[in-house]
């Protein structure tokens, strides 16, 4: 009898913290049933350290922030038939993309020079046997092709398992083309609001709808996909799966959907952020027509 050929798998992460993998052995059962129909050949999980030819599937996590990163994203994607963006790193640029609002000389000096619990007295900053850094932080997809994103931090893991489920068995992952709103469980009114509160501010209403409360809640520009976890315990959407399909630029959208609630104009509210790019942009900052910071 011959032996079944099991499907080729890599991964790989970059600029990221390693939750999207966290999210990945949290498949849980359903793991044993991925391991009978694949093989992992390639991935800093097993200790792999060449990259083979012919990988079937390439799951990349985290954004592309230095020429190592970049080399290896060309690499896998020349290597690989079909290549996956997992999580909000590496489909939007995600919260490492924030980075994108100083230049890297302001970073360097204050990571090795300027935080509290530094000892550098020569004012050293690591320039050997290390890869250098981009001028920027990049999504994956401004890097190389990407064939399917799974966003989210981490992605939910069901999300994972359908999409990995349907590429094993011929089908294409699809994403919700719904925003986090039409999941929520929570009433909305779509009454006048009259200030905006921080999320630490007060004690909201378990019933009705943060937006409508004040709290500034990314769901009506966040696609769906999660189940609406964060509402679902009293946290406003932070907007980690990015952007539906019908918005241009989330950001923006969010404003916009704000100052339609508030009765004043964009300007205005960005006033009233405390750290605006920080809570617009937190996931998709490089993705989005911003950017990033340039100074002058």
């Amino acid at each position: 009898m011959q032996k079944l050929q099991k499907i080729r798998i890599a991964t790989e992460w970059f600029a990221t913290c390693a939750g999207c993998e966290i999210a990945l052995l949290d498949l849980g059962e359903k793991l044993i049933d991925l391991f009978e129909k694949c093989e992992i050949v390639y991935s800093p999980l097993v200790d792999a350290k060449e990259i083979p030819n012919n990988v079937d599937l390439a799951l990349i996590s985290g954004a592309v922030r230095n020429e190592e990163e970049r080399e290896k994203a060309k690499e896998l994607r020349e290597r690989s038939k079909t290549l996956i963006a997992l999580g909000s790193c590496a489909c939007f640029g995600g919260v490492p993309g924030l980075a994108n609002l100083f230049e890297n000389r302001e970073l360097f000096e204050k990571v090795y020079m300027k935080t509290k619990s530094t000892v550098n007295p020569e004012k050293v900053v690591p320039a050997e046997d290390v890869p250098a850094f981009e001028d920027r932080v990049y999504s994956l997809d401004q890097v190389v092709k990407v064939d399917y994103c799974l966003p989210g931090c981490p992605p939910p893991t069901d999300m994972i398992a359908e999409a990995l489920f349907n590429l094993l068995s011929g089908k294409k992952p699809a994403l919700s083309k719904k925003n986090v709103c039409d999941e929520c469980p929570l009433e909305r009114k779509e009454k006048k609001i009259e200030r905006i509160k921080r999320p630490t501010e007060g004690v909201p209403d378990p019933k009705k709808c943060l937006l409508d409360q004040g709290y500034i809640c990314l769901g009506p520009a966040t696609r769906a996909g999660c189940g609406a976890a964060c509402i679902n315990v009293r946290m406003p959407c932070r907007g980690c799966l990015g952007p539906t399909d019908k918005v241009l630029e989330q950001g923006a959208k969010m404003i916009s959907a704000i100052a339609s609630v508030l009765e004043v104009d964009e300007e205005e509210i960005v006033k009233m952020v405390y750290d605006p790019l920080g809570m617009f942009y937190r996931f998709s900052l490089p993705s989005s027509i911003i950017r990033r910071k340039v100074k002058r």
